[in-house]
Order: C-alpha cells, then sequence, then structure tokens
C-alpha cells in the first residue's frame, strides 16, 4: 500500500472515530417568571365567586389574601409551572392589588392590555 493511501485511511479512520462521540445533553435551564411586555395582557378582572391568592404558585399552604368577582388586579409576571419531565402543568400570574402582592391561576382572571379595559369588563361581568 502506498504511503498516501495509508494517510487517507488513517484520516478516514480518525474522522469516523471522532464523529461517533457520545451526543451531549443539553443543559437545563430554569427561567425566571416572565415580565409582562409593554402592549400585552396587563390587568385581570376576578371571574370567579372568591379567589384565594397564594404566597407561591400552585401552593394553598399559604393564602395572602382572598378576593371577590370584578375585583381588578395588575398582572405583574407570568409563570409557566411544569413538571420534572417538562411537562406543562399550568399558568401562573404574579399579581399586585392594593399592598398586597401574590399568585393567582390564569383561568380565575379574565385579562386586558389595559386597566381602562378591565374597569369596562368588570363592569360588564357584575352587571350580566
Amino acid at each position: 500500500m502506498s504511503r498516501k493511501l495509508k494517510g487517507l485511511l488513517l484520516v478516514l479512520t480518525l474522522l469516523g472515530f471522532l464523529s461517533c462521540q457520545k451526543e451531549e445533553t443539553p443543559w437545563e435551564i430554569e427561567l425566571p417568571p416572565t415580565p409582562i411586555l409593554t402592549g400585552t395582557t396587563g390587568w385581570g378582572v376576578v371571574n370567579t365567586s372568591y379567589l384565594k391568592i397564594n404566597l407561591n404558585p400552585d401552593d394553598d399552604n399559604y393564602v395572602v389574601t382572598t378576593l371577590r368577582e370584578g375585583d381588578l388586579v395588575k398582572i405583574e409576571s407570568v409563570h409557566y409551572l411544569k413538571d420534572d419531565g417538562g411537562k406543562a402543568l399550568g399558568v401562573w400570574y404574579h399579581i399586585s392589588w392594593e399592598d398586597l402582592d401574590g399568585w393567582v391561576e390564569e383561568s380565575s382572571l379574565n385579562t386586558y392590555e389595559t386597566r381602562g379595559k378591565a374597569e369596562t369588563g368588570a363592569e360588564l361581568l357584575l352587571n350580566r
């Protein structure tokens, strides 16, 4: 076998070996709650008779306060709750009301872009 052919076989063998390396595991990244961007949903109206505001998302161990149907809240951020496998479990809003803040499930609020639209939505909800 010629020297050039042996060299070519060696290079091809090395390339084959390097291409068979174990895949790297992707990084696990957990992002903080997403702040509401300007121009998107920023206000909510409670759409249930009574709503518990939790200290943490998906945690009924400590209730900050209870709101009533038609109450207006400011939506501060959104949290997408997932299990250990990455499966979506729900969406929670971090809200503020008067001097309090806490977490509520997405389904418990009707959401609006502005406070004015939320006030109109609350009036319609209460006067149905």
